[in-house]
This record gives C-alpha cells, structure tokens and sequence, in this order.
C-alpha cells in the first residue's frame, strides 16, 4: 500500500510484526480502523502537530522526538500535522500479541487489549525503537534470531505496561534443563550454515519462544541470537585456518550471505578482518 504522504519508506517484515521507518509529508488523515495494533515513535524534532484523536482521546499538542502513540486494532482515528516527519510505525499483529499473553502469563484472547495512547514518551519504547532502527539502516546485521528476539521484548513491555489487564509474568531462575540444553545447542551448530528462527529453537526446547529467551540466558549468560553469532564467528575462524575456502564460501558456510556484513562481525568478533586472519584468497 502506497500512501500519498509518505516520500520515503523502508519496511522490516518479521513473524507477527511490521516495522515501517517513513517520512511523511504535511497532511490531514482520517482513519477508519485498521485490523492491527499500530504503534508511532517520532524519530525527527521539529514536529508541528495541529491534532491526534485515537478513538475518545484527543490532543492538539505537537510531539517531540522518541513520543509515541498507540491506536488499537479497529479503533478509528484521525491526524493532521504540518511538518516533514520521520517516524517509525509497528504495525503488530493482535494474534502475536495474544499468543505472547498467553505464553508469558496465562492471558485469554478476550483480555488482551491495547490501551489507546496519546503524546506518550517511555524510554524502554524509545531503546527498543532505536534497535530496530539500526536493523533498518544497516539491511539487518543482526540477523532474524536477534530482530525476533527483540519483537519478543517489545510484546511483553507492551502487554505489562499498555495492557488493560496486566498479565502475571511466570519467573523461573533455574535456567533450561540439562537434556533440553543440549538439544538445542546441537541443533545450532548442526545449522549454523542457515538462518535459525526463534520459533524452532524454542520448538526444539519444547517451550515457548518468551520462556525460552529467559531460561536460555539463564543457562548460557548470553541471548540466543548473541551465542548464535559467536558461534558462526568460531566456526569461520576455524575455517579459514583450515585454509581450504574463499571467504565468501567460508560467510556462506556459517548462515551470512552478505560478505560484508560477515567482514564486520567477524572483525568486531576477534579485532582483525577475516582476509587478516586468513590466507590471501583470489
């Protein structure tokens, strides 16, 4: 979908989310509901805002950089401002966002809703936005592992802080059981050479994907995306050791397909660049 305001748009698409980062034009916007949640974080100063109206509420303030709002699946809305902004809009899911009720406190789909919200400013939104960001401005660097990771912490702050009914988070300080443990790292290093879902190695773990983020740090003293990472960085050392690859068969073997991107984790990894480490290859 194209909208006439926007001039320029870049769109991260991940399992229950949609992260937009867009510029939009002066304009005035009706909305007659949309059948997802939308949450918009200004990222540029200089707002100049003649009105947000989100259902009941209404605010003829202008926003100030990392400001959000909150409009709730079906819920009717209506905008206009006259400034060049740049924003950055989660379009999520209500399915995810239930499901994650349901994993991480015990919520039925009936008490899962959003509260609307207006000219609201939160760090913790604020620091999760900013990560998505640097997702966008460097073509996912971090990987599907660490985007899905982080749409997990983003869903339960929402559900513990803009939720009308507040799930009961379970804790659980006794980290994954050895047997499980083992089956998932056995399952990373036997696909370091693809791109690995939070879903399957929580699947694996026989959990859901928020209890085993927890209980994987838990165990490991690192997020799964974090020893994801360290193990491909590993694992291409010992490769170019070997000295029997390219370095682009070597970044294709450890799961990177962009050479580049492979260079910069592998240097920020061990201090030296992978052509340093290695033999000069052709």
């Amino acid at each position: 979908m194209k909208e006439s305001w926007i001039s320029q748009r870049c769109t991260l698409e991940l399992p229950g989310l949609i992260v937009d980062r867009h510029i939009s034009e002066p304009n005035e916007l009706d909305f007659a509901g949309y059948h997802h949640h939308l949450l918009c974080l200004l990222l540029s100063d200089g707002n100049q805002q003649k009105i947000t109206q989100i259902g009941e509420q209404k605010s003829e303030k202008s926003q100030a950089q990392g400001d959000f709002w909150i409009c709730p699946a079906e819920m009717s809305g209506c905008w206009a401002w006259s400034s060049t902004d740049e924003s950055l809009m989660f379009v999520i899911n209500p399915l995810s966002l239930s499901q994650t009720a349901a994993e991480v406190g015990g919520l039925e789909t009936s008490q899962v809703e959003l509260l609307t919200t207006i000219n609201a400013h939160d760090p913790q939104i604020e620091a999760i936005a900013r990560l998505f960001q640097v997702e966008l401005d460097t073509g996912g660097i971090g990987g599907q592992l660490y985007t899905e990771s982080l749409t997990q912490v983003l869903l339960v702050h929402l559900l513990r802080h803009y939720c009308a009914f507040q799930p009961k988070m379970q804790h659980n300080m006794g980290g994954l059981p050895t047997h499980r443990l083992h089956l998932v790292l056995d399952y990373i290093h036997s696909y370091l050479d693809r791109s690995l879902k939070l879903a399957e190695l929580a699947e694996v773990a026989g959990i859901s994907q928020y209890h085993f983020c927890r209980l994987f740090k838990q165990s490991m003293g690192i997020a799964p995306y974090q020893y994801v990472l360290q193990q491909r960085m590993e694992k291409a050392k010992e490769l170019l050791h070997q000295g029997k690859h390219t370095i682009a068969e070597v970044s294709l073997l450890v799961g990177c397909t962009d050479q580049s991107r492979f260079a910069r984790h592998f240097k920020k990894h061990f201090g030296v660049t992978p052509r340093e480490l290695g033999k000069k290859f052709p």
